[in-house]
């Protein structure tokens, strides 16, 4: 199936929930242009009687006014090929019997899985996609034997010769109406003319299952005469199936618009087919550019909404900023105070311990003085302390000298 034929389906969906009819009509209008919705029976009634293109119904079986199995009595008295698929909560033997004696197409509990729905509506599309190419198969080949039967006389007769079928051109041409047929033989309207050898040869090649290609001479009923050429072919049944174009000038003529006539009904058909290729390819772009339209839009919301988001965590951070802003400049201004108080500190020691310092060299000096003197003090002790050991030593000679003269 093509997206150009899905974008044909009208589904209408019939819940008396809201969440649920709202969450499965969002879904399918992702897959068909139009979807219909109502809320009961009775409102589902009334959409379908006013909308009469509506290819899927889908439809709970409990629900107030009218109900699903009602519903779908009405819908099957006006129609008993619609597809409808049932949902329920609850699975009743006796609705769901009575449900299916009214052709109803699935029937799915609830929770609804959209999976098996998708599923569901999916094969149900399928089928209806299938008729519709076959009706349409079906009228080209009306059309076209519609051309052919313009075009080409035709006729069928079986191994005597009898004939049981005239296309509406052989009839014309030949003369015949569609009472006379069934009294005529082969051998009535071929021209008396054609040597029986020929005859004879024919039948003979087709007989053996060839196909008999070439011209030939004919009679009307009027005795006037007629040129065929036929194409003549034996069938499962033992009939034999003549397929002829005039040949005289004017019929050729005749025949050669016709057969333009055809190759353009055909041309048409073709460009027909290429266009809704085409169309079903820009489409699915149109789609694929409304998905990543969407897509952004999504995306444009959701940075939007973390944008706010970040804007107000900015503001409270800022808020934040400022209140810390102020404890910080207080807490400068007091560290400030206390540094200035510091330095005044600082100063005051200073000045205290640059005096202590000229203190300190001035009793350097004076050290350094008193140790000149200690070590001068020193020198002089020494000299005295030479001095009197000389003494001493004076003494001591003289004492023991004059012990030495008393002694003797």
């Amino acid at each position: 199936m093509d997206d150009n034929f899905l974008n044909k389906i009208t589904i209408l969906v019939v819940e008396d929930s809201n969440t649920d009819r709202k969450m499965l009509v969002t879904i399918l209008k992702k897959y068909f242009s139009t979807v219909l919705e109502a809320s009961d029976g009775e409102e589902g009634y009334e959409v379908y009687k006013n909308n009469k293109n509506i290819d899927i119904i889908i439809s709970d079986l409990n629900m107030p006014k009218v109900s699903g199995i009602n519903f779908l009595k009405l819908v099957r008295s006006s129609d008993m090929n619609i597809p409808f698929i049932v949902t329920t909560g609850r699975i009743e033997p006796e609705s769901m019997l009575e449900a299916i004696n009214f052709n109803v197409n699935s029937y799915i509990t609830k929770p609804v899985d959209i999976s098996t729905l998708l599923q569901k509506i999916d094969y149900l599309c399928e089928n209806k996609y299938l008729e519709e190419r076959l009706e349409n198969k079906r009228k080209e080949v009306e059309y076209l034997i519609e051309a052919v039967d313009i075009a080409a006389l035709i006729f069928r007769m079986n191994g005597k010769g009898e004939i049981s079928y005239m296309n509406t051109a052989m009839l014309d041409v030949s003369g015949y109406n569609k009472e006379d047929v069934a009294n005529l033989n082969f051998n009535n309207i071929i021209h008396p003319e054609i040597p029986k050898k020929y005859i004879d040869k024919t039948w003979e090649e087709l007989n053996n299952g060839k196909l008999w290609k070439g011209n030939t001479k004919f009679i009307t009923k009027d005795g006037e005469t007629f040129y065929l050429n036929n194409t003549i072919f034996k069938t499962n049944n033992n009939d034999y199936i003549t397929i002829a174009f005039l040949t005289t000038k004017e019929n050729l003529e005749k025949r050669d618009f016709q057969r333009k006539v055809i190759m353009k009904f055909q041309e048409s058909n073709k460009k027909e087919f290429e266009l809704k290729q085409k169309n079903s390819a820009l489409e699915k772009k149109v789609d694929t550019l409304r998905d990543l339209y969407e897509e952004d839009e999504m995306t444009i919301k959701s940075l939007k909404e973390k944008n706010a988001s970040n804007v107000r965590q900015l503001e409270h951070y800022e808020r934040q900023g400022d209140n810390l802003t102020q404890k910080y400049e207080k807490f400068m201004n007091s560290k400030k105070e206390e540094i200035e108080s510091y330095i005044k500190t600082l100063n005051i020691e200073k000045q205290k311990n640059d005096k202590l310092s000229l203190k300190y060299d001035e009793l350097l000096e004076l050290v350094e003085h008193f140790k000149e003197r200690n070590k001068s003090l020193e020198e002089d002790v020494r000299n005295k302390n030479r001095r009197i050991n000389d003494l001493n030593e004076m003494l001591v000679n003289k004492s023991d000298s004059k012990s030495k003269k008393g002694f003797f």
